[in-house]
Formats: C-alpha cells, structure tokens, sequence
C-alpha cells in the first residue's frame, strides 16, 4: 500500500465476485472533478464534485501456445453488471491472438515502491478552495497591468484514486491529483494600431502553487504583448533553440511509442546498441521523479515503478514494457503499464487495457550552461517559446508545427520576436541521418518540468525552418 490519503478499494470488492479459471486482473478507479471558469477575470462558473466510480478486468486465456488477452470496462458495480463486464472481457479474448505463451502478471509482493509524491494535500482536502484561492491569486497578478487582459480561463483538478488487484495475488493503491490550467491572454492598444495578440496556456501539473503565478502572469503577458509586433521567421536550415514546454509537445508521443515493448514487437523499436544520438544525449524514464503527472509509485499494472535507461551518451540502452509485451519478447516488466492511450493522466484509465509506456521522461542535463550560453553556443537562429500543434508522429517520429511566439537570434542574443512558419524535422533517423538527436549543438545545464517531461533546454542545428521573411 502507499502512504498519504486512503485510495478506493473498487478493483478488490470487484475481484471478490469473479470465479474465473484463467489468470486476470482488475483495476478500479473513482475520480472526482472540480472546474471553475473564467470569462475575463470573472469567475463565470463552478462545477463539482463530478464523480465516476469504474473498473476494467482483464483476462489471458491461452489457445495453444498463444494468449487470448481480453479486456472490458464498466461502471456497473452490481453482480450483474461484474457478471456481464468478465463475459465481455471473454468475447474479446475469443477474437484475440497475442504471441506469447504466458504472462507474469505481478505478484503479491510487488517490489518495494518507491516514495513519490503525486498529492496536493491542500486540494486533496479542499478542492474548490484551492482553487478559489488560486483563482484569486491569478486575477489579481493581473490587475494594474495596461494593454493587456485574460479573456478565457479554466482551471480543473481531478482527484483520483486507483485500485490495482490480479489472479497472482497483488494488491496495490494509489491515490494522485491532476492540475489542469488553459488561459487566453490577450494584448492590445497602443499608437501603432497592431492588431492584438493573443497567448494560449495549456499546462498540466500535479499540484498548485498560487504564489506562483505573479511571476507566470508577468511572463505570459509579455508573450501576448510580443504577439502584437512579431514577423515571421526567415526560411532555412537554420539553429534552433527548444525549451522544456517546446520538446515536451514532440518527445513524449515519439519515444513514448518508439521505445515501447509494442513498436519493438513491431520491429520499429530502434534496436540496443543502435546510435540515435550525439554523445551528448542521455534519456531516461523515471517513475519516481517527484511531482511529475507521470510518476506514481506503482505502473497501471501494479508494478513498482523504477528507472529505465533508454539512450546512453547517443546509444539505445532499452525499452519499456508492461507484463504482456514483456512475456512476448522474453524479459520482464519494467513497471511501464499506463492504462491510457495518450500517456498518464486523471481521466478514466479504468476504461483503457494498458500498454507499455512512459512514466517520466528526464532528459540529462549537459554542459551547454545557461540560457544566455545556449543562445551564444546558436549564434544565429531562432529561439521558440511556443510552437502550436507539433503533430509528432510517432512511427516517423517527423514533427512540424507553427510557431506561435519565438524570438531571433542574433549574435549570440534574443532580438526580435517571430510568429507564423513552422519549424519541423524529425526525432530520430538511422546512424549519420539527420534529426533532432543527431543533430544536438548543446544540451542546457539546469532542467525543466513539462508535462511528463523533465529536460534542459536544447539547441539543434540545424532545423528546417519555413517562414516568409528575409
């Protein structure tokens, strides 16, 4: 069991009713929402507690030397509703083949997990009041501050507490908090007569901070302000310049799949020993990094979480898999489970089977220094801020997307700022290919949090940038 608040204990009441022969699993979850909106800085609406209350079972039968695996989820607790959901789960099995003989599902021991902390204990214990007082505190970092305003606002947290049980007798809680925030800046007036701008936030953490967000107000309302006078970037193979929240949008999708037990089933798995890299460049998952909305102490599965070297100085050190994917390719699980097709979050996970995927993905930091070092180390180039819809596609690993706010550089310094053009190229190419690993000028010294990615800041050159001006 974990510490901290008491999580559900849906999957074993679940497991209690079933009478199967076969091995299994169960996974139950209840989540409880909170959401206020706002419309301008006016709170125009408070909603919650939502409350879902659900699990997925999961059964392996085998025919012949091969597993069955199937899946259902529900939100009938009734004995009848259970009844139902395993014969479900039995139909799907019935038209699934997977290549391997067996699975290794968790046992009752489990590992020892490690001690993360995913819970806000402020929004555990009062929800709507943190987020009240965050609110407040937002709305007021925005006052007294001439040309610009936030138009739209909404700030949701999901309070989730999962329950993890299996055939092999492995019991496992967890309970963790998901932070949502998505704010429209917008910035106008002034003699020029520009057109106004406009800065998006999109950010997912586990907990709120309000004394923070005089400082990200600050920050977020000189992007919209820059908006107003930025030019598209010039065209060409250019050095480019990606913070944490940038790479966050392109790196999570690729080496998410890329490294999976699934794409190395697949044969698309870059292979151990294969060069991706500059020997500047060392990834690794970890399960345990503090506050990430990846980490937990347990994987989807039951799993202790643990850490993974993915690419050592440039060269493939491994993958990441869950009980099934391991069971196919001959090793073991690594606690890499997500019941999610788009990576950790505070949804429904009791509706998705999982999957082998990313926890935390931690990018070693290097020795390219700071931000100023990393913008003389460029030269030339361009430094982006935000780029809208990076598309990563994760079998290619090409990305390419718009650049909403970014900045020249110039000698070694920020100069003006860019908007519109794209920047794209892709993550990973075969050995003397280029890409964005291959292709790592310098690797910032200090890291930062993203999403489920943990990274210093990067410098690739080049980078196919595709703007209009000269």
């Amino acid at each position: 069991m974990t510490e901290g608040p008491p999580a559900s204990d849906l999957a074993f009441r679940v497991a209690d009713q079933l009478r199967l022969t076969v091995p299994w699993d169960v996974v139950g979850q209840r989540v409880r929402r909170f959401e206020l909106h706002l419309q301008g800085t006016e709170v125009e609406l408070e909603r919650g507690p939502i409350a879902v209350e659900g699990y997925g079972i999961r059964v392996f039968p085998s025919r012949g030397e091969r597993l069955s695996p199937g899946f259902q989820a529900s939100t009938d607790l009734s004995p009848k509703g259970i009844s139902t959901t395993v014969r479900e789960a039995e139909t799907v099995a019935r038209h699934a083949d997977f290549p391997a003989r067996s699975v290794d599902l968790p046992s009752g021991s489990g590992g020892a997990a490690p001690a993360v902390p995913v819970v806000d204990p402020k929004l555990w214990d009062d929800p709507m009041g943190t987020l009240q007082g965050y609110v407040h505190a937002l709305v007021e970092a925005f006052r007294g501050r001439p040309g610009v305003a936030l138009s739209f606002g909404s700030v949701r947290t999901s309070l989730s507490e999962m329950s993890v049980t299996n055939s092999a007798g492995r019991k496992a809680t967890l309970a963790s908090t998901l932070v949502e925030l998505e704010l429209a800046i917008k910035a106008f007036g002034g003699p020029e007569g520009s057109p106004p701008g406009e800065y998006w936030v999109n950010e997912s953490f586990r907990r709120l901070d309000p004394g923070r967000a005089a400082a990200s107000v600050a920050e977020w309302c000189r992007y919209a302000q820059d908006v107003r006078r930025a030019k598209p970037p010039p065209s060409g193979d250019l050095a480019v310049v990606l913070p944490t929240d940038v790479l966050a949008g392109i790196l999570l999708p690729v080496i998410g799949s890329r490294f999976s037990g699934s794409a190395r089933l697949r044969r698309i798995a870059p292979e151990v020993g294969t060069t991706v890299g500059t020997d500047r460049l060392t990834v690794r998952d970890e399960g345990d990094y503090p506050w990430s909305v990846g980490s937990a102490p347990y994987d989807d599965e039951g799993s202790a979480r643990s850490r993974q070297t993915l690419v050592e100085r440039g060269v493939v050190a491994g993958h990441l898999y869950d009980s099934l994917y391991a069971a196919a390719l001959g090793t073991a699980s690594t606690g890499n489970a997500v019941r999610s097709a788009v990576g950790p979050s505070g949804g429904l996970r009791f509706a998705h089977p999982p999957s082998p995927g990313l926890s935390t993905l931690v990018v070693a930091p290097g020795d390219g220094g700071s931000t100023d070092e990393l913008l003389a180390a460029a030269g030339d180039g361009i430094y982006v801020t935000q780029l809208g819809w990076a598309s990563p596609d994760p079998i290619s690993s090409s990305f390419g997307g718009e650049i909403r706010i970014g900045y020249r550089i110039r000698g070694g310094k920020l100069a003006e700022p860019v908007r519109g053009g794209t920047v794209g190229g892709v993550v990973l190419a075969p050995p003397r290919a280029p890409s964005l690993f291959a292709n790592l000028l310098a690797v910032g010294s200090q890291t930062a949090v993203s999403d489920a990615l943990v990274s210093p800041t990067l410098v690739v050159r080049p980078l196919t940038v595709a703007g209009t001006s000269g």
